[in-house]
């Protein structure tokens, strides 16, 4: 019961993001003009004449570096909004420590 529910709960934290995400898109005028920077980017990057082998190395690590980047940006922003949620009085500072599924 608990990964259906665990399974539930990442579905609608990943749909938030992504609605959140887009709206953040359309309404910000910097973030829009980045986007385009990186659309203009991959095109050069896909006209490069490079062999497929180092292309792949490449995209691994480009995509493992944002993987981690997005990743620690989570867990800081978890960790800012506990912090001002305890500051603000919204959550008790109780000292039993969390049990939380990692795998």
């Amino acid at each position: 019961m608990e990964n259906k529910n665990e399974a539930v709960i990442a579905n609608y934290i990943e749909k938030m993001m992504g609605e959140r995400r887009q709206k953040i898109f359309e309404s910000d005028e910097y973030i829009q003009q980045d986007n385009g920077d990186l659309d203009y980017l991959e095109e050069r990057y896909s006209s490069l004449k490079i062999p497929y082998v180092i292309r792949r190395v490449v995209d691994d690590y480009i995509e493992s570096r944002d993987e981690r980047y997005a990743d620690m940006s989570y867990v800081a922003g978890m960790g800012d909004a506990i912090s001002l949620l305890t500051k603000m009085g919204m959550l008790n500072n109780q000292e039993q420590p969390l049990s939380i599924n990692a795998e």
